[in-house]
């Protein structure tokens, strides 16, 4: 068996050792050659899948390393006087490299880069220990792979760093305490892993960081109140966690913030008044949490917020009118809690909303007119309350608007004409309330509506030949009303339609022919009319129909056997 070393290799070894040492005691550092530094990329190139290597054709000649696709050269200055040519960065985002790993990567011939972005390809592996070498990098821009391991505690040796981007892989670990000795970072993106455990309190040691981003993780515990330190951030992203407790009232200090963001999680208590001294703040998401006690009158101090989010939480009290001063907000989102007393006129006031959704909740009274002026909406939900009085015509002055949710609360009255003029509008829903009236023929001018929803009412009259023109529709209920009258031939021309529920309602006459042509149509309810005649053959044509109900009228005659065609039926309901 021959020795593992040759003494001319031992011999070797010993003198690059002696030659090393030299260069330590003297002061200099030894730095890797472009004809190393291209050794060490032709390497990884060759660890790459056959495609991702033709991407990178260009990497060829050694003698041109610097032309190379997505590589960056420059002048290392070495004793002060002589200049050495090395690689300053690598730049291959998005090329959707496959195959390889950081693994494979020789960072210690890589050790001059200042820039290393591999962002948005298909590396796989973990990030070794290894890149603790890269002691001039400033920017580490690892996003979008599949990268899976630990986040190594040696990455925070690399003092210079700037800008970590690790999002969008599948990092599984712990977020290591040794972060904080990475003090000159100003972007720290970890969004989108599998992180576990706490948020470190050494986080706070960050002092020039702008920006943090740990969302869409398993991230639990508490929020430091270390992170309250931060004096330069502006945005702190830390939704989609598994983070509890209350939100700590020194994240009031964080007075450039401009984006916070810490929805889908379970917090709880009330939040902090101290909120309200985040005036630079332009957006704000609280929603999905555990929130109770009130909305704090100081949000009203927040100026230049456009988006406010505390849905889904278990907010009480009434809507403080304080908010009205947020004349800059486009989006209110205050759904889904316990807030009770009337919506304030002076929301009004907010000319720049276009998404308004305060829908349940126990808010009582009337709808306020002066909702007329927010002209810029497109989304109104106010379902699911406890609110009365009419609709107020005022409404119909929103001409941009594209979705009203009315439903689900005790309004009565009749429908107004003037949300006709609405011809923006997919979705009416008005379901679930006292209405009573005719239905306007003008909602046949409303052509853009997809889903419109009048049942649970006591609407009368007969149901308008107009809505024949909605041939957008996919979705028409109209049941539980007290309807009378044919049902028009004109819904035959509704081709999109899917479901269609005209059921306890008075309608008489037979089933027109015409409905035969809805061949989209998964459910009709036409049960607990006075339907009389023969069931129509043209039903057969439905062959998407999956729950047919016609019990409970006076129908005639045979069942057609043009039935047998509707394979797809789970429910048959002729009785």
């Amino acid at each position: 068996m021959e020795p593992l070393l040759s003494s001319k290799m031992l011999a070797s070894l010993s003198i690059m050792m002696i030659a090393t040492a030299a260069a330590v005691v003297s002061g200099t550092v030894v730095l890797p050659s472009l004809k190393e530094q291209a050794g060490a990329l032709l390497a990884w190139k060759a660890s790459l899948s056959n495609q991702s290597q033709v991407s990178l054709k260009s990497w060829e000649n050694m003698s041109s390393l610097c032309s190379w696709r997505g590589i960056t050269c420059g002048m290392h200055v070495v004793h002060g006087r002589q200049h050495q040519p090395v690689i300053t960065g690598v730049s291959l985002q998005g090329m959707r490299l496959a195959g390889g790993t950081l693994e494979s990567l020789n960072f210690s011939a890589l050790r001059t880069l200042a820039s290393l972005d591999l962002s948005s390809n298909e590396l796989d592996g973990s990030i070794p220990s290894s890149i603790e070498v890269l002691v001039e990098l400033h920017a580490l821009l690892l996003q979008g792979n599949q990268i899976r391991g630990s986040i190594p505690p040696s990455l925070a040796n690399l003092t210079k760093l700037h800008f970590l981007e690790l999002s969008g892989n599948q990092i599984s670990s712990e977020i290591p305490r040794l972060i904080g000795k990475m003090s000159n970072l100003v972007n720290l993106n970890l969004s989108g892993n599998h992180l576990t455990g706490p948020i470190p309190d050494e986080i706070g040691q960050l002092k020039h960081l702008s920006i943090l981003d740990l969302s869409n993780n398993k991230i639990s515990s508490s929020i430091p109140r270390s992170i309250g330190d931060l004096n330069k951030l502006s945005t702190l992203y830390l939704s989609h966690n598994q983070l509890s407790s209350h939100i700590p009232r020194e994240l009031g200090y964080l007075v450039n913030l401009e984006n916070l963001e810490l929805y889908e999680n379970t917090l709880t208590g009330s939040s902090p008044r101290s909120l309200g001294n985040l005036t630079k703040l332009t957006t704000l998401y609280l929603h999905g949490n555990q929130l109770a006690g009130h909305i704090p009158q100081k949000l009203g101090y927040l100026l230049n917020l456009e988006v406010l989010g505390l849905g889904n939480n278990s907010i009480t009290g009434s809507i403080p009118k304080d908010l009205c001063s947020l004349t800059k907000l486009t989006t209110l989102y205050i759904w889904g809690n316990k807030l009770s007393g009337h919506i304030p006129q002076e929301l009004g006031y907010l000319v720049n909303l276009v998404d308004l959704e305060l829908n349940g909740n126990t808010l009582t009274g009337s709808i306020p007119n002066s909702l007329g002026n927010l002209a810029k909406l497109t989304t109104l939900y106010l379902y699911e309350n406890q609110l009365s009085g009419h609709i107020p015509r005022e409404l119909g002055y929103l001409l941009n608007l594209e979705v009203l949710g009315l439903g689900n609360n005790s309004i009565t009255g009749s429908i107004p004409k003037d949300l006709s003029n609405l011809t923006k509008l997919t979705t009416l829903y008005i379901w679930g309330n006292k209405l009573s009236g005719h239905i306007p023929q003008e909602l046949g001018y409303l052509v853009n509506l997809v889903d419109l929803e009048l049942n649970g009412n006591i609407l009368t009259g007969s149901i308008p030949n107009s809505l024949g023109n909605l041939t957008k529709l996919t979705t028409l209920y109209l049941y539980n009303n007290q309807l009378s009258g044919h049902i028009p031939q004109g819904l035959g021309y509704l081709v999109n339609l899917e479901e269609l529920g005209l059921s306890d309602n008075t309608l008489t006459g037979a089933i027109p022919n015409s409905l035969g042509n809805l061949t989209k149509l998964t459910t009709l309810y036409l049960h607990d009319n006075q339907l009389s005649g023969h069931i129509p053959q043209g039903l057969g044509y439905l062959v998407n129909l999956a729950d047919l109900e016609l019990s409970n009228n006076t129908l005639t005659g045979a069942i057609p056997n043009s039935l047998g065609n509707l394979t797809k039926l789970t429910k048959l309901y002729l009785w």
